[in-house]
């Protein structure tokens, strides 16, 4: 008598874990190669000759120090990510935090962006809201939030920021006048280097792809949620919920 075992297995998941391995490594390897490709086309281009025509000359550093920042703000970003994920189960610096001034440092930083855009800032943050956290993973989720609602806003917008405080959590909210996400784009936004299509990626802005994703990391880090609702040509409004406080076991 003869018994045959068989086996399945369901492999879509780790199909699709490989699968964004290989989208990443190609990803990387895209932004890596855009901004290498540009200093050493302009460099060799100098080399030659531009440099002795001082106009010339002028413009073509200005775009060498552009793509030169462009590289750092994504070597940067792709270690904050791995840093992260490193550090995921976490070590989290926690402390008592006001979070009005984390938010009003954050504003300063961006100033430049706020006037270019002519965005009116409405900061709704409670100035008595105390929360326990971790402060430099907080200020690193707000950055990343402001910097996207200017990014992506409308000239002459605005931008909200405001919070919600429930019995155990507390929930950040930013809120942009910008171009807005469509629902397919809104199941991948934070996914490592996507660019919303075509809305966000035809306009002239740069980034590296990663903010959402880093953001995502770290409100998982601090056992949190981040939720998106956007609208095609009305806005985003960006949700991070959080632990009030932590327990001693988190730290």
């Amino acid at each position: 008598q003869f018994q045959i075992v068989l086996m399945l297995y369901d492999i879509t998941e780790v199909y699709m874990i490989e699968q964004m391995q290989d989208d990443f490594v190609s990803n990387a390897s895209h932004e890596l190669k855009t901004p290498i490709t540009a200093i050493s086309g302009f460099t060799e281009t100098l080399l030659s000759g531009a440099k002795d025509d001082p106009d010339t000359l002028d413009q073509f550093l200005h775009i060498i120090a552009d793509e030169s920042q462009r590289l750092i703000d994504l070597i940067q970003d792709v270690l904050s990510l791995s840093r992260i994920r490193a550090q995921n189960t976490t070590m989290l610096t926690l402390a008592p935090l006001a979070v009005r001034p984390l938010i009003e440092q954050e504003l300063a930083v961006v100033q430049q962006a706020i006037e270019r855009q002519h965005l009116t800032i409405n900061n709704q943050v409670d100035a008595d809201l105390m929360i326990t956290s971790d402060s430099q993973k907080l200020s690193q989720i707000i950055k990343n939030l402001l910097t996207n609602a200017i990014k992506y806003n409308r000239p002459h917008g605005s931008v909200t920021i405001a919070t919600m405080v429930s019995h155990q959590t507390w929930s950040l909210i930013v809120k942009d006048t910008g171009i807005g996400i469509s629902a397919d784009d809104q199941q991948r936004i934070f996914e490592r280097f996507y660019r919303a299509s075509p809305s966000r990626s035809q306009q002239l802005v740069s980034g590296t792809g990663l903010g959402l994703a880093i953001v995502q990391e770290l409100v998982n880090a601090m056992h949190g949620t981040i939720d998106v609702v956007s609208q095609r040509g009305v806005g985003t409004t960006m949700t991070v919920t959080l632990p009030l406080a932590a327990s001693a076991s988190e730290q």
